[in-house]
């Protein structure tokens, strides 16, 4: 999928705390390089670090991939946020007014993945996920897809509804359950069959052959809507996973 860097201008979270992360990185580069002379090593490191993770941001945000990779950016927040606490601790106390300055421009750095850590780390439905914006109030925001189920569980739950002899979609056509699809019947209490409409888009994950790609506004079948991901049946005969959050049943 291409990247849409406009995404990043979707949400005034997303350009705010980037923002002031560019500039608090900007700002600490010029001061380590107007005193070069002072300043140690590993200061070089954290900066060049800090950009990466910027950049890195950014990419996941044009890419539509927070929710693939929040665990990966989490872990790579969580390091820089030590680095840069154990640098804004050593400049801060320095008696060069240039390096003090340094010390700040880090502060300015350390607000936004402290905020990032927030937003990353509070899951679909929660108050802090709606309090920045990733539950699709906004126009530009999505929310974020749990990915609490992983692909064994999934097969896990295809197995349960199919007999346990089946573990691919493929194989879901030639099921019982497949046969209560097209019947409008249900062959036991763990399968449900209604309408749903997609209230956002979602681009299924390339490396996960059991999700579907959705369009918003799209109507399909769901199912399976036990756990965090709905097992859902598309006008064109698909029939994969979807993130629940993504979906609303069609009650009329």
């Amino acid at each position: 999928m291409a990247l849409k860097f406009g995404r990043v201008f979707s949400s005034p979270i997303f350009v705010g705390t980037l923002l002031l992360m560019f500039g608090g990185i900007i700002a600490a580069l010029i001061c380590a390089g107007l005193k070069n002379g002072y300043v140690e090593p590993t200061t070089w490191f954290m900066i060049i670090y800090l950009a990466l993770l910027a950049i890195t941001l950014v990419v996941a945000i044009a890419d539509n991939a927070l929710h693939r990779y929040r665990l990966a950016l989490l872990t790579m927040i969580g390091v820089g946020l030590s680095l840069n606490v154990s640098h804004i601790g050593y400049y801060i106390n320095a008696t060069i007014g240039v390096l003090q300055a340094m010390s700040a421009s880090l502060i300015f750095v350390e607000i936004p993945l402290f905020f990032w850590v927030i937003i990353l780390g509070s899951g679909p439905g929660t108050y802090l996920a709606e309090v920045c914006g990733m539950e699709g109030k906004g126009s530009g925001s999505l929310p974020m897809a749990d990915v609490s189920m992983s692909r064994v569980q999934y097969r896990h739950t295809v197995n349960s509804a199919t007999g346990g002899a089946r573990s691919s979609i493929a194989d879901y056509y030639t099921s019982d359950l497949h046969q209560s699809v097209i019947s409008g019947k249900r062959p036991d209490s763990s399968a449900v069959v209604y309408k749903a409409r997609a209230l956002y888009p979602y681009e299924a994950n390339p490396d996960d052959p059991n999700e579907v790609s959705i369009a918003k506004e799209e109507i399909m079948l769901v199912i399976d809507d036990s756990g965090k991901w709905w097992q859902v049946k598309k006008g064109d005969g698909t029939v994969g996973i979807a993130p629940s959050n993504y979906l609303a049943r069609i009650t009329s």
